[in-house]
């Protein structure tokens, strides 16, 4: 059972409900235990999750802002984890590395056919056999009015005097990055009230994919 955190070590910190899901998939599957987050960077560590609950933990960002915000992060709990400047569409790691990749509210920043390359690259680096969770925006979401449409599903918003990008996505339309998986898990999540774990998200598709072969 997966538990939040060891209770003689007091509960000091909570995770995205998401990424317990991914971890008790992980415990019960006899991949090796070595996990990567892409766009682990900032102030919350998720990654901690998976180093607290016995992983090999390793990731990556493009931000080296956001890196450093991690190892800050990390110090402060005196908890040591690997990160390194990378970007997601070309992963520095050697194929069949991983048993476990992630990626939380992070993939769905990039372009549709970014996307395609960084799963293509996700695919390498994990055994076969190995899991993966991801989360895309779904067209009903609220904020998908917001900003301005560049291509169909994607739009640019802007923040704090930054453009980000944000893909949106048809009811199983991620299913088609999945060819080369096998989908054991997939959820349409709707937030009728509240923020979607602090973020502005109402409306999301949660996978849970295995790496064929």
């Amino acid at each position: 059972m997966v538990q939040i955190l060891m209770i003689q070590n007091k509960i000091s910190h909570f995770y995205p409900t998401p990424l317990y899901s991914f971890l008790r998939y992980a415990n019960e599957n006899p991949s090796i235990k070595r996990v990567l987050d892409c766009g682990a960077g900032g102030q919350d560590p998720k990654l901690a999750l998976f180093y607290e609950n016995g992983f090999d933990t390793y990731g990556i960002d493009i931000s080296e802002e956001r890196i450093g915000e991690f190892e800050k992060a990390c110090n402060n709990r005196r908890i040591t984890i690997d990160i390194k400047k990378a970007d997601m569409r070309k992963i520095p790691f050697d194929d069949n590395f991983f048993g476990f990749v992630y990626s939380y509210n992070s993939i769905f920043h990039l372009t549709k056919e970014d996307i395609r390359k960084t799963i293509d690259e996700i695919y390498r680096v994990m055994v076969p056999g190995g899991l993966c969770y991801l989360n895309f925006l779904s067209v009903n979401a609220r904020s998908y009015s917001e900003g301005e449409k560049i291509r169909p599903g994607e739009v640019v918003k802007s923040f704090d005097d930054e453009e980000h990008l944000h893909s949106y996505f048809e009811d199983d339309e991620p299913d088609g990055y999945f060819k080369k998986f096998e989908i054991i898990y997939k959820e349409k999540k709707y937030i009728l009230k509240g923020r979607y774990n602090n973020t502005g998200c109402t409306c999301l598709f949660e996978y849970i994919v295995k790496k064929n072969g």
